[in-house]
């Protein structure tokens, strides 16, 4: 077949001229800001992974607010902007305790004596456990048949089966689980 001498298949000057212009001016335009649209009374657009709304937030609860647990809630509450966090409840056995950690918190946070019924509300995302020691199996489990993350001090578990009970748990629903210390075997630690 022919070539057409109309529709040559090599580029001409025109074709190369066109390139070199377009190209040229892309590049201005990527390397000023007429493109870019503030946001939020920014001078430039956050980029896409770093918009935080309501739904990255995450709403905590507090089961055992005495000495270890109010420096869980102390050190959440410093820095629950940066972290996007909400302090929604406190849980513990003393209303002394409840109550200073309600002071702490703020308005909007619930007390609780009863970690199961705290365990009950739909927003809470995640618990910090902060109880006596032959309670964080207990506690740690209830909160991860409610379905929340936790985070638990140590040690986890008192006993190896409770370790067991515990790994089975967290394997099954492949929510978030973090331990104070490295309180199980090694072969426990990488969960999830």
């Amino acid at each position: 077949m022919k070539q057409d001498a109309k529709y040559p298949r090599t580029a001409g000057p025109r074709a190369v001229n066109f390139l070199k212009k377009s190209t040229f001016a892309a590049a201005v335009a990527a390397s000023t800001n007429i493109f870019k649209t503030p946001v939020y009374g920014q001078n430039q657009a956050p980029a896409p992974g770093s918009v935080i709304g309501a739904n990255n937030r995450l709403i905590v609860a507090y089961i055992g607010t005495g000495g270890q647990g109010m420096t869980h809630v102390r050190t959440q509450k410093a820095g629950a902007a940066a972290n996007n966090i909400v302090q929604a409840a406190a849980c513990d056995s003393f209303r002394n305790r409840q109550q200073d950690a309600a002071k702490e918190i703020g308005a909007g946070c619930d007390l609780f004596k009863d970690y199961e019924k705290m365990l009950e509300r739909k927003d809470i995302d995640a618990v910090t456990i902060a109880t006596v020691d032959h309670w964080h199996c207990k506690t740690t489990l209830a909160a991860l048949d409610a379905g929340k993350h936790v985070y638990v001090e140590k040690p986890m578990t008192r006993y190896l089966g409770e370790a067991f009970d515990v790994y089975d748990k967290v394997t099954a629903p492949r929510k978030s689980f973090k331990s104070a210390r490295k309180a199980v075997p090694r072969r426990l630690a990488k969960v999830g």
